[in-house]
């Protein structure tokens, strides 16, 4: 399940037309913990134009960066270890890659 995520254009479009919050109670109210094993944000960095890592797509968006604004010029440096031990960016968007069967 794919669903419109609460960020930008479509959070401005929400918040304008005042469902916002029935929107994001919709998400929360459908979340599904079987579903984050399998969410991109564990297995997959996304990367900007400009070098920047973020754990997923809407992250980049949002830019809220991989760590503390890791770029792909830091890889070398550093191991696949120590990025398993950066903290996950997350948001209220987030429900939307969680509610239901998910999007892994």
């Amino acid at each position: 399940t794919i669903c419109n995520m609460p960020i930008t254009r479509y959070f401005d479009f929400l918040q304008k037309k005042g469902a916002l919050e029935g929107y994001m109670d919709l998400l929360v109210r459908n979340f599904n913990e079987q579903t984050v094993p399998e969410l991109m944000c564990t297995n997959t960095v996304n990367v900007g134009w400009d070098g920047k890592m973020y754990d997923c797509d809407f992250n980049q968006q949002l830019d809220l960066g991989l760590g503390r604004g890791l770029s792909v010029f830091d890889v070398t440096s550093l191991d696949e270890a120590k990025l398993k031990e950066v903290a996950i960016a997350t948001g209220g968007h987030c429900f939307g890659c969680t509610a239901a069967q998910g999007s892994g």
